[in-house]
C-alpha cells in the first residue's frame, strides 16, 4: 500500500511539472487621431494645456462596457496600451500644435507666462449595449481660462455606433468621437 501511495505521489508530482500554462494573448489599443490645420497663421499668443483628468473609474488600462443599467465590466483580453487620460493628453497637445491656433503651446512648465489655460475631463468612457448595437459612450468637457476666470465651457456628450460589437469596435468609435470632439473644439476657439 505504501508503495502505491509513493508511486501515485511521484506519478502526480512529474505530471505537475509537464502541465504548462497557457499564456492569453491580450490585445493593446491606443486613443490615436489627427486633426488639421484650422487657421493659417495663430489667433492666439499661447496657450497652456494642463494634463486631462478622467474620471477614476475610467482611468484604468481596462476596457469598461456595460450590458445592463449601473453594471460595467470589463473586457479580459483587451486593454488601453496607456491609461486614457494620457493618451487623451498627448492627442489634445498634437491637435493644438497641429492647429495653429496658437503660436505656443506649453504643456510642462506652468511658471511660463500664458494668455490662456486649459482645463480637460473626461467623465465617461465606456461601451454599451442596446439590442443588437453597441455605441461608445464618451463625455468630455473643456474649460478655456484667461486671468483665472473661466472665458468659456465646452461640454460634449457623445454616443456613437461601433461597426462591430467588440472592443475593437468601441475603440475605433472612441477614437472618431474624440477626434470629432477636439475638431469642434479648435473650430469653435477659432470662431
Amino acid at each position: 500500500m505504501r508503495n502505491k501511495i509513493i508511486i501515485f505521489l511521484i506519478f502526480i508530482l512529474f505530471s505537475g511539472c509537464n502541465l504548462k500554462q497557457e499564456s492569453i494573448a491580450i490585445n493593446h489599443y491606443s486613443i490615436d487621431f489627427k486633426t488639421k490645420k484650422v487657421v493659417d497663421k495663430p489667433k492666439y499668443n499661447s496657450i497652456f494645456i494642463e494634463e486631462t483628468q478622467v474620471n477614476r473609474a475610467f482611468n484604468l488600462t481596462s476596457i469598461f462596457y456595460s450590458q445592463k443599467d449601473y453594471k460595467f465590466e470589463e473586457y479580459a483580453k483587451n486593454r488601453w496600451i496607456n491609461l486614457p487620460s494620457n493618451m487623451v493628453y498627448n492627442q489634445i497637445i498634437d491637435s493644438f500644435n497641429s492647429s495653429d491656433l496658437y503660436d505656443t503651446v506649453l504643456t510642462k512648465d506652468r511658471k511660463l507666462d500664458f494668455e490662456y489655460l486649459l482645463k480637460s475631463e473626461i467623465i465617461k468612457l465606456y461601451q454599451v449595449f442596446e439590442q443588437d448595437k453597441s455605441y461608445a459612450i464618451i463625455k468630455v468637457n473643456f474649460d478655456l481660462i484667461k486671468d483665472k476666470k473661466v472665458v468659456k465651457s465646452y461640454s460634449f456628450d457623445k454616443k456613437i455606433l461601433c461597426k462591430t460589437n467588440d472592443a475593437y469596435g468601441f475603440v475605433e468609435a472612441t477614437n472618431k468621437g474624440l477626434e470629432e470632439t477636439i475638431n469642434t473644439l479648435l473650430k469653435q476657439l477659432a470662431n
